[in-house]
């Protein structure tokens, strides 16, 4: 397996209270599995766990368990409260008290000013919260759409992972999990999971074989004996299986019927005959 440095992950990952995984803007289907696996996986293991994605899940991943959970954003680390249409000239002062174990914010506008209304006060969240952030699926930074504009992402203070069987390019100093031989980054994510020797549920099972059978298109490519030897390990772990809906082949009607053929070789019943014996 090429650049896998479990090792080194596994470091980061254990001093890890909080971990961000990072989806590209449209993410498969595979790597929206490999990212639900993963974070199915570290909850499993006491860990906090975001998944976000630039952009609206795509319908072909609603199957997926845990999709609904999946965010568009990362800010989540300092609570910001702001005023809509309000002059902040008017504000004297702002306090704080602790009154029972509550907390109270106290804006005191000037005299002869209106306090804030209930409608103008807007609550967000600033800053990214986790000590890990795993970029699964991204071909490069540009892909992350808006993420990639998060400087404090890539500033350095956050550890960076990941996670793929293509290298990602524009990157730099992330701690490289990707194995190029592998079939699809549902693949790489679950050798992830067996090497750090994580717990494996149906659900996570489940996702990483639906991620894997997507990245194979039906296991028709990029296949090899190891994403057999995975998918048997999955399905061993409980991963169901859902039927694969074969769409029937549409009845002839006039209007795509060849002009060439004459409209009663198509009716029933078919006789032919001749007046030639051989």
């Amino acid at each position: 397996m090429q650049n896998l440095d479990i090792k080194t992950f596994q470091n980061v990952l254990s001093e890890s209270k909080s971990v961000l995984v990072v989806l590209p803007e449209k993410p498969s289907l595979d790597s929206v599995a490999g990212a639900l696996g993963l974070s199915l996986s570290f909850k499993e293991g006491g860990k906090e766990v975001t998944v976000a994605s630039p952009s609206p899940m795509l319908v072909e991943s609603n199957r997926l368990v845990g999709v609904n959970k999946i965010t568009d954003n990362i800010d989540n680390r300092n609570l910001t409260i702001t005023f809509k249409d309000y002059d902040a000239e008017g504000i004297e002062k702002v306090s704080y008290n602790i009154e029972n174990g509550k907390f109270a914010l106290l804006v005191t506008p000037k005299v002869g000013v209106t306090a804030p209304s209930e409608d103008q006060i807007n609550v967000g969240y600033k800053g990214v919260s986790a000590d890990l952030v795993i970029v699964v699926g991204a071909s490069d930074k540009n892909s992350l759409g808006k993420f990639n504009e998060q400087g404090e992402l890539w500033n350095g203070d956050l550890k960076v992972s990941l996670v793929n069987n293509t290298p990602p390019q524009g990157f730099s100093g992330g701690i490289e999990l990707v194995n190029p031989q592998a079939s699809s980054v549902s693949e790489v994510a679950f050798q992830i999971i067996e090497s750090l020797g994580l717990p494996v549920n149906q659900d996570l099972a489940t996702n990483l074989f639906m991620g894997l059978r997507a990245g194979t298109d039906s296991f028709q490519k990029n296949i090899t004996a190891e994403t057999f030897a995975v998918a048997s390990r999955l399905l061993r772990a409980g991963a169901r299986i859902e039927p694969v809906v074969l769409q029937s082949p549409k009845p002839a009607n006039d209007q795509n019927q060849n002009p060439a053929v004459p409209r009663e070789w198509m009716e029933q019943p078919r006789v032919f005959k001749g007046t030639t014996l051989p």
